[in-house]
């Protein structure tokens, strides 16, 4: 075991919420280094790759407040966009030379008579840290359906996030198993090439117009030359979504308007009747995540596209079996199943005081929970960002990994300013914040009948931020001392 000198600061992850706390702590002047398992930066957007992978948070308003791009080429960048500017903001902080790739953490204890984190990495190598920052984010670990004789399958077979672009899906027959956020992208870049494809749909999404464009060469020309400017459009697309929240209120009139105007996009969209009906969602508004595409819609009409809503009974050699007896002889399988959302510490044991286990933790309490998302008793100078119950459904994530980090960076100088080694959030702000959060997330549209990755097995709504972003602003905006114990 090799172990390296101690930092101040120790993050797990090179992504945006990752590259943003190293950002802003390396500019109070605090020894940090990220451990990164992957060989470059952009985290979720180094790992998908496939054929039509975009952002559905528009450009402006997804990127960091400290490093605005005028030079976005469209409304809703491409994958290869975002990450080439993920990787100009390693390059212009100069983080580049604090970041460890190649290091998967394993474990991360926690030493009471240090005050200190011991993080240990799958290849032996060990670091000392005062704070931990886990910023590994909830979308990172394909999820793929335990389906009968799957394994048997002759053909093709890839997760959307672990695409294999040697295939060569000309004239082939495809089946995409998914049709969330990655199915909707990926289904009309499949259907330009393929000779048939054949899509299997568990439910419909809600779906509206992403209305995306390239920006005109004299719009980026007056971003970049008067910043202002870049700045005044983001708060105008930031402002947008926040007054859409009460759409996401159960019953509530926003809701129920909102609703009216995608039902009839839809059915204005769809020309045939019996497609339509399979589209159109039975389930509140919300309760699963809304999508936006431009073509999606379209590509679903075409002659060699089919949609299979039956369900899948097995694969039998090369044949898909659904439930009503239908056989399906495919070429390649996707599956565009999303992640294990559930997991907000994959493959890293986090023990703390007295040798607690985050995961046991959790496992008791009925599903994954912190203070803010961000802290739990028992574990103190351990953080988190992108959390549990800090998923959005109406805005960008960015600017809720902003809220976390620089809450995160003023209690690390509180603590340091005070001469303490430790700050710990009390059981008693858990449990008053948890209660608060329970009361809200009742109100919603996650907590609605349908199934999705925003709860766990029991039901609990443990992805999503309960409120509008302004609230959580306003709660991260100040450090609530008498809610922590600074020992």
């Amino acid at each position: 075991m090799t172990v390296s000198q101690r930092y101040d600061v120790l993050i797990v992850g090179a992504g945006f919420g990752g590259l943003c706390m190293a950002a802003i702590a390396k500019t109070a002047g605090l020894r940090v280094v990220v451990l990164e398992r992957r060989s470059e930066v952009g985290g979720t957007w180094s790992q998908n790759t496939y054929p039509g992978c975009a952002c559905d948070t528009q450009s402006h308003h997804y990127s960091l407040s400290f490093a605005l791009n005028p030079d976005w080429t469209q409304r809703y960048a491409p994958q290869p966009e975002i990450l080439a500017y993920l990787k100009q903001v390693a390059d212009d902080h100069d983080l580049t030379p604090s970041i460890r790739f190649g290091e998967s953490v394993a474990s991360a204890v926690f030493d009471e008579t240090t005050a200190s984190w011991q993080v240990e990495c799958e290849g032996g190598r060990s670091y000392q840290a005062q704070f931990v920052v886990s910023a590994v984010g909830q979308l990172n670990q394909p999820a793929v359906p335990e389906i009968p004789g799957m394994a048997s399958f002759p053909g093709k077979t890839m997760h959307t996030a672990e695409w294999d672009h040697a295939y060569d899906f000309k004239g082939r027959t495809v089946a995409v198993i998914g049709n969330g956020a990655s199915a909707i992208q990926l289904i009309p870049e499949l259907a330009k090439s393929v000779r048939r494809l054949f899509t299997f749909q568990r439910s419909p999404n809600w779906l509206i117009p992403k209305l995306n464009r390239p920006f005109r060469p004299i719009e980026k020309s007056l971003l970049r030359h008067v910043p202002f400017l870049m700045r005044l459009y983001r708060w105008g697309i930031y402002w947008n979504w926040e007054r859409s929240w009460p759409e996401f209120l159960v019953d509530s009139p926003q809701a129920q308007k909102r609703t009216g105007i995608n039902r009839a996009g839809i059915e204005a969209a769809v020309r045939k009747a019996d497609l339509r009906e399979k589209l159109i969602p039975t389930y509140p508004l919300g309760c699963k995540r809304i999508l936006l595409s431009d073509d999606f819609l379209e590509t679903m009409q075409h002659e060699h596209v089919s949609l299979n809503t039956s369900g899948i009974a097995r694969i039998e050699r090369n044949e898909i079996v659904t439930n009503d007896g239908a056989r399906v002889a495919v070429d390649c399988i996707v599956y565009a199943t999303g992640f294990k959302s559930h997991d907000f510490l994959p493959g890293m044991n986090v023990v703390g005081r007295q040798g607690r286990s985050l995961k046991q933790d959790w496992d008791k309490a009925g599903g994954p929970n912190a203070y803010l998302g961000i802290a739990m008793p028992g574990y103190p100078n351990f953080f988190m960002t992108y959390g549990p119950n800090t998923n959005l459904g109406h805005n960008s994530i960015v600017f809720m990994l902003e809220c976390q980090t620089r809450w995160i960076l003023k209690l690390i100088l509180k603590a340091r300013r005070q001469g303490k080694g430790t700050a710990e959030v009390t059981e008693a702000a858990l449990a008053a914040f948890n209660r608060d959060l329970e009361r809200d997330l009742a109100k919603t549209a996650w907590a609605g009948s349908c199934s999705s990755w925003y709860k766990n097995a029991k039901g609990k709504v443990i992805n999503n931020w309960s409120s509008s972003t302004v609230r959580y602003w306003r709660l991260t905006r100040r450090v609530q001392t008498s809610d922590f114990n600074l020992t």
